[in-house]
Order: C-alpha cells, then structure tokens, then sequence
C-alpha cells in the first residue's frame, strides 16, 4: 500500500507543477485572482491523483482518500508553520476543499475500476 501512497503523491506532485506552470502563463496574459489559480489546481491535483489512488483500492475507497489528504494538509502545515505563513480564512476554506475533492476523486477511482 505504500508503494500506491507514494506513487499518487508522486503524482501530485508533478501535476501541480506542470499546472502551475500552464496556469501562470495563462495569468500573465489574461490576469485574474491567484485564489481561483490556487483552488483550481488544488482540485485538478487531489482529484486525478486519488482517482489513481482509488483505482488501487479494494474498499472504503472514501477513507483512502481521507487518509491522502489528511497527509498532505499536514505536510503543508508544515511547511506553512516554517516559512511563518499565516492561516486565516482562506486557508481552512482550502482545507476543507482538498478533503472533499480527495475523497470524491477516490470514490470516482474505485468506480472506475475495471473488474
């Protein structure tokens, strides 16, 4: 199981940084809020990499993705706490959207899982 944990963030991780790349030339061309940049690829991110991780799943597809999420929001918590980031509203808004499209993105995975 934790070669599929580590293969998901493993994509995550090259998701957000291609559409993060893709997103900012469309912002320097066309500019508008970095909060729909960010929500965007939040959602694009947990969601194609817990479809994969629900692929992989056997049952309880939904605490898989729980499971996802809750580790990465801690890693980022992380992060926020050393680099003095401060949490306001925005940020717990963004918590809460990257467990609902991660366990949503499991649940499509398990679904879609060919017998």
């Amino acid at each position: 199981m934790t070669k599929i944990y580590l293969k998901s963030y493993l994509i995550l991780l090259i998701t957000t940084i291609s559409l993060t790349l893709i997103l900012s030339l469309f912002n320097y061309f066309i500019p508008f809020d970095n909060t729909i940049l960010l929500i965007c690829i939040i959602s694009l991110t947990m969601l194609s990499s817990c479809i994969i991780l629900g692929k992989k799943c056997q049952k309880k597809a939904y605490l898989e993705g729980l499971k996802f999420s809750g580790i990465y929001l801690i890693l980022i918590t992380l992060i926020k706490l050393i680099t003095s980031s401060q949490f306001n509203y925005k940020t717990i808004i963004i918590y809460f959207l990257t467990i609902f499209t991660s366990i949503i993105g499991s649940m499509l995975g398990i679904n879609l899982k060919k017998e």
